[in-house]
């Protein structure tokens, strides 16, 4: 079989794949913000904190909204409500860690959403951090981290989605990752067959 027959046969399979959705909604129609989120409430995400620090400041954030973008070069995206304090610090000073929080660091997670109402300076003091080849804080116990500079903002609805270069990156042994799903953490480990 050739390529454009292998093209054509995997086209036409895909085709026939039927998905069980919601019944259509009217044209122009979208569904409500809480049926979006429980929607999504079922998709298990991974916790983050944003860290950054430079002229506009040191700021951090708990973020799920994370994923990567591609590898060549190594890119992530970040989504960053705008009210947030942490969103115009990222942007003024143009770099920032992705630290992945391990699973015992669910008060960590607490403080940086802002649970407890502690100043940024008081956050930081409750963990380890360093700073790798940005000069961004990074979270000495967290599973893993990725060091990046900011290389675009673009605004949609409540969030900017900031888009990261990947300079450097720090991991940890033998650490299991914090999640969020249902609306309450959870944690992870490989399934096995």
């Amino acid at each position: 079989m050739s390529d454009t027959q292998q093209r054509q046969a995997l086209a036409n399979a895909s085709a026939m794949v039927t998905l069980q959705e919601t019944p259509p909604a009217a044209a122009g129609a979208e569904v409500s913000a809480a049926e979006f989120k429980n929607a999504l409430s079922r998709a298990i995400t991974p916790v983050t904190i944003l860290a950054t620090d430079g002229p506009g400041g040191r700021a951090g954030v708990t973020c799920s909204a994370v994923c990567s973008v591609c590898d060549t070069p190594p890119t992530v995206l970040a989504c960053v409500n705008r009210k947030s304090f942490a969103n115009g610090v990222i942007k003024a000073n143009g770099i920032l860690t992705v630290n992945w929080l391990s699973a015992d660091q669910r008060e960590l997670s607490d403080l940086f959403a802002g649970v407890g109402g502690l100043s940024m300076p008081e956050r930081f003091a409750k963990s380890q951090w360093g700073t790798l080849a940005s000069g961004a804080p990074y979270c000495k116990e967290a599973m893993m981290t990725l060091d990046c500079h900011v290389v675009d903002a673009i605004e949609v609805g409540t969030h900017s989605l900031i888009f990261a270069r990947v300079m450097a990156t720090a991991q940890a042994e033998g650490r299991h990752p914090l999640a969020y799903y249902k609306r309450a953490y959870a944690t992870a480990q490989p399934a096995t067959s």
